[in-house]
């Protein structure tokens, strides 16, 4: 059986990108802008302060920031400081005089972004929240989580062959570490990581990941999940906020404009591919879905 979450995270393309890893001395502050790109940072030694929307939390060592959204906000080593914009701060670097460079008390960050494709609307990428704050002393980070932040410092300690791509592929790994742990403190009632929660509509989801491309309807969807067609439609809608049928289509669609921007297959042999019968139906479905057609998103990729 595939596994649903890693599908979600293959398909809308995750990509990390690792900034730098670097000693800021204090009095330091650094503003990030909402860039459109989903932000994060781990405090690798030190401490320091993240503001968000106006509240301010306390980071030690170890700390992992994640803001999914890319939602604005201020690192400092204490909260009020005039804050440099992170652009700014970032180009004096490579300067004779960087930012945050004085004698005062360290903290180390690795600043970084993730890109993923913001193009098709998944139920994850939706439910995700503005901000994540973990903290290495919480008991119920998983043991991974607290595992990959020391490869992926051993890596940023030395300039060594193939360094960027290993500590990259490594934040791509800390982020879904990063939200197992979020979601296993703060368990979801409802929304994409709830429906992974529930085993039975874990195996229903799955199986549209594997199966997209053949015949599927909602009693063979409620017989993998081994529940009675109504109670699964109605769980299933509760917790996804779509229904199984509407969540195939979404997903064939996904699927559809992954091979449309990837090979040159024709549009019916892609709607075939992903399950449909007829090009017309498949068109007018992947319209409704992308506002577009199939050939006019290729042309655009």
């Amino acid at each position: 059986m595939q596994d649903a979450l890693s599908d979600v995270m293959q398909r809308v393309r995750l990509r990390a990108c690792v900034y730098f890893q670097r000693d800021f001395h204090s009095p330091w502050a650094m503003c990030i802008q909402n860039t459109g790109y989903a932000q994060f940072h781990v405090i690798s030694r030190g401490h320091c302060t993240v503001t968000v929307q106006e509240v301010t939390h306390n980071c030690a060592s170890g700390d992992i920031l994640l803001f999914p959204r890319g939602q604005a906000h201020v690192l400092a080593d204490a909260p009020g400081r005039q804050a440099v914009p992170g652009p700014q701060a970032m180009a004096s670097f490579a300067t004779d005089q960087p930012c945050f460079d004085g004698p005062g008390q360290a903290a180390r960050v690795i600043c970084g972004h993730y890109e993923y494709r913001l193009d098709f609307k998944h139920p994850l990428l939706a439910d995700l929240p503005e901000f994540v704050h973990l903290r290495t002393a919480d008991p119920a980070i998983d043991d991974m989580t607290a595992a990959v932040l020391p490869l992926i410092l051993r890596e940023l300690a030395r300039p060594r062959p193939g360094q960027n791509m290993i500590v990259e592929r490594m934040a791509e790994v800390l982020l879904v570490q990063t939200l197992r742990a979020y979601y296993q403190i703060n368990p979801p009632s409802d929304g994409f990581f709830a429906g992974l929660s529930d085993a039975r509509l874990e195996r229903a989801i799955s199986r549209i990941h594997q199966d997209y491309g053949q015949p599927m309807g909602l009693a063979d969807l409620a017989q993998t999940a081994a529940m009675s067609r109504s109670s699964f439609a109605q769980t299933f809608k509760q917790k996804l906020s779509v229904s199984p049928v509407e969540y195939l289509a979404k997903w064939r669609m996904l699927v559809a404009s992954d091979v449309l921007k990837t090979t040159n297959l024709p549009v019916a042999d892609v709607a075939e591919q992903v399950g449909y019968l007829s090009d017309i139906a498949f068109v007018r479905a992947f319209k409704r879905e992308f506002g577009q057609t199939p050939s006019a998103l290729r042309r655009q990729a």
